[in-house]
């Protein structure tokens, strides 16, 4: 999944407050570091690889590292982040969005989403980023990745009283650091919230390839959006209350050209769903009631399994198999708080997580390789 603002797959992955391999980045650095063991803000997963996020020697941005974990080797290497502006109590600065199409092609978003956030890309792992240059007057709004391909949401949006209202939707996108196609959106695929000053808007997008889908804001029956030609023309399935029901539109994790994994909020609450036929059909995960609140997380690890801890007061991992849904207890966790996690393929899991409830608990790096039976600590070089 990518890093980014809120639980959502690019590949494999979730998100601290910033989302990796599909995730949202926010959660705090914890104490300070002990031993040479520094605080983990967050950890994203790429095609074959996991992402670290750490704040090594102090918690201001200049400390700020990414590093690059091989989960069949257990080594690290250190490679470049993006260019990052300070942001008073966030350790991650203002990364919004990191996500992967690739083992070398990935796709960053930081900034105020939806004013003057900036988009990077690279093309060689991680060790370089460069910024992409918007048109006059667009703004970035989201980005996507998967199947060897990169994707940008673009508007043009006029910011007032603190409301950004945007129109003319575009998704560009690119199989390279260079050479992007740029397509309209149509209106039609826009969504329009009752009585919402804020105009016509887009979900959250997920790619695979040229496979683009976004499930929007849902009322009686909620509208799935699919464009299998890098967005250039579209179809809309409508799916029945309480399929897909949410308040801000469900984010997305796509595994292969075919499957994809969803989680809806719904509150306090959230749901999460398979399809099996990218977007057209969905069944739902059978879980207990999950909240959102909780301190949980939902995994998909491939096109036939997630995982799904359900948080407070106990982090005990369950294991969800298609085609039966139904969540199988695989054990606990070592953690008392979890801020992030991925899971790179079946076996292989990480969680970003402290020990103790405490505040001043450091988040330590946990990983598996036995399909979540036994968790290590992994010390950051």
């Amino acid at each position: 999944m990518p890093w980014a603002p809120a639980p959502r797959r690019g590949r494999r992955g979730l998100v601290a407050t910033v989302l990796v391999g599909g995730l949202l980045f926010g959660g705090g650095a914890g104490a300070a570091a002990r031993g040479g063991n520094y605080p983990v803000l967050v950890v994203g997963a790429g095609p074959s690889a996991d992402y670290v996020l750490v704040a090594e020697g102090c918690a201001q941005l200049r400390c700020l590292v990414l590093d690059r974990y091989d989960p069949s080797t257990g080594r690290f290497a250190r490679v470049a982040r993006p260019a990052l502006r300070a942001v008073r109590d966030s350790p991650s600065g203002d990364l919004a969005r990191i996500d992967f199409a690739s083992a070398r092609l990935g796709v960053a978003l930081a900034g105020p989403i939806g004013d003057v956030a900036r988009v990077y890309v690279t093309d060689d792992g991680a060790r370089t980023w460069r910024r992409v240059a918007l048109g006059a007057g667009e703004r970035a709004l989201d980005v996507a990745a998967g199947g060897g391909t990169i994707y940008v949401v673009l508007a043009r949006c006029r910011t007032a009283h603190g409301l950004a209202r945007c129109h003319d939707y575009r998704l560009a996108h690119a199989s390279g650091a260079r050479g992007w196609t740029s397509v309209a959106v149509p209106a039609s695929v826009t969504t329009v919230p009752p009585g919402d000053p804020a105009g016509p808007q887009l979900g959250p997008v997920a790619a695979f390839a040229r496979r683009v889908v976004v499930v929007q804001l849902s009322g009686r029956t909620t509208p799935v959006r699919r464009s299998s030609d890098a967005g250039a023309t579209w179809s809309t399935t409508r799916v029945a209350w309480p399929t897909l029901t949410n308040i801000d539109g469900c984010t997305l994790g796509p595994e292969g050209p075919t499957v994809l994994w969803a989680t809806c909020p719904t509150g306090m609450q959230v749901s999460f769903y398979r399809s099996a036929d990218f977007g057209t059909s969905w069944r739902a995960v059978a879980q207990s009631q999950f909240s959102g609140t909780g301190g949980g997380f939902f995994a998909a690890a491939s096109a036939s399994v997630a995982y799904l801890d359900y948080g407070y007061p106990r982090h005990v991992l369950y294991v969800v198999r298609a085609p039966s849904l139904v969540p199988v207890r695989v054990g606990p966790l070592p953690c008392a708080s979890v801020t992030s996690e991925t899971f790179s393929d079946v076996a292989h899991g990480a969680l970003v997580c402290t020990a103790s409830s405490s505040p001043y608990a450091a988040p330590r790096l946990v990983v598996t390789s036995d399909q979540g039976h036994h968790w290590r600590e992994v010390p950051i070089p």
